[in-house]
């Protein structure tokens, strides 16, 4: 029987007091301020969903309408682009008058450091989330990401149980710049989901703490050579579940002109679970962003081991695709595509391996640069057959009015 110690991380308490220290130091250091920045996101929508839960059984489908409102602020604030921090809190209330089962309200904090020194740049990102599991534990399409570290991959696609996810990500860094052409960095990541009002052992509490030490060395002015060290740590609230891996990654980044930006790794990670198993795989990425006048694209490709309440560590093939343009002075169109196949690490199979597709289409018209109206398609497939036979998919259709009064039209 193992005997390890849990650390749990106190849920409102600590967010309170997060919110509170941030905005205390913000307040202080406001008479100095180089830029300081307020935007605040009011989104008001009408949702129908035909498949809401993702069942796979025609006669257990329900037609869902509902409203949502979405409400955010986006404060940033830097000093002489030496010290900066974002703080985005957000709050999703989701009514639906017809069937209040599913009504929920979301709540989400993105708040990220950084602190540059003549040398060395010191920062952390601290992430929030408190949702339904219906939302949680579902991989949706956000085609204004710019950050991969951003897309989720801690889903598990059960999405037709009742109760609600919290979940931290703490991830503090440090790099420091040896010479015009090396630097080596130090990151961590730190994960801490808990399942509320779910039934025992559907999901899983868990923690999951990654580290990676990387060194990189300028080979022109336009490319850079990557290698980097990883290792980790996956504690699901379960006896001999426990897995450590390390694995190691080799790449380059390249500028292939002043709007396309290309990073490659591939490398091997090996992982170590309960009763001596053990198991190495191969795992990459591949991103590729280019941004023109009027057309910007992200495409990511990502095979990495990854960790989530299903209670095992799964390898997961992940390819998420965003392309957006401007059609007119005030239209725009996106257009977002998220795939994987995930599969539990080692040769037992399990009922939680799945495939799942969504597509996107997103029309934006400009009635003014403070108010915007978005109509938003998905079309969503989740695919258990090789487990269990079971496949489902869904419909989706929103339409949004949005408040922006501060915020740059992105067209």
């Amino acid at each position: 029987m193992k005997n390890n110690i849990q650390v749990s991380l106190p849920r409102q308490p600590l967010l309170l007091l997060l919110c509170f220290v941030i905005v205390a130091v913000a307040l202080s250091n406001a008479a100095q301020a180089q830029d300081w920045r307020f935007e605040p996101i009011l989104r008001a929508g009408l949702v129908v969903d035909d498949n809401p839960r993702l069942s796979p059984r025609t006669d257990e489908e329900i037609d869902l309408t509902g409203y949502l409102l979405d409400a955010r602020a986006d404060i940033f604030y830097s000093y002489s682009d030496i010290t900066s921090f974002s703080f985005e809190p957000r709050a999703l209330i989701r009514n639906y008058p017809d069937e209040p089962e599913f009504e929920s309200n979301d709540f989400f904090l993105r708040s990220t450091f950084r602190h540059r020194g003549r040398s060395s740049t010191f920062g952390f990102r601290v992430n929030y989330d408190q949702q339904s599991v219906r939302t949680a534990e579902r991989t949706d399409i956000d085609i204004d990401i710019e950050d991969p570290d951003e897309i989720p991959e801690d889903d598990t696609g059960r999405v037709g149980l009742d109760g609600n996810r919290s979940r931290w990500r703490i991830s503090p860094y440090w790099s420091y710049q040896f010479s015009n052409v090396s630097s080596m960095d130090v990151s961590i990541d730190y994960f801490d989901a808990r399942y509320d009002e779910v039934f025992a052992l559907a999901l899983i509490d868990y923690t999951d703490a990654r580290i990676s030490l990387g060194y990189r060395r300028a080979f022109s002015n336009i490319t850079t050579g990557i290698v980097k060290a990883t290792g980790r740590r996956f504690e699901p609230d379960r006896i001999l579940n426990d897995n450590t891996g390390y694995g190691f990654l080799a790449g380059f980044e390249r500028e292939m002109s002043e709007k396309t930006h290309l990073v490659a790794l591939i490398g091997v990670e090996n992982t170590e679970q309960a009763l001596g198993q053990t198991d190495a795989e191969v795992i990459g990425n591949i991103t590729y962003t280019r941004n023109l006048e009027t057309i910007s694209m992200f495409a990511r490709y990502d095979r990495a081991v990854t960790a989530s309440g299903s209670g095992t560590v799964e390898l997961r093939n992940t390819l998420s695709v965003n392309f957006n343009r401007r059609l007119h002075e005030r239209i725009s169109a996106g257009l977002g595509i998220r795939a994987y196949d995930a599969r539990r690490v080692g040769d037992a199979p399990s009922i939680g391996d799945r495939d799942f597709v969504q597509l996107q289409t997103t029309f934006r018209w400009y009635l003014s640069e403070a108010f915007v109206v978005e109509a938003d398609y998905r079309y969503t497939i989740l695919d258990r057959s090789s487990a269990i036979g079971e496949r489902a998919n869904a419909n989706q259709v929103a339409l949004w009015f949005v408040y922006q009064p501060n915020t740059t039209p992105r067209l």
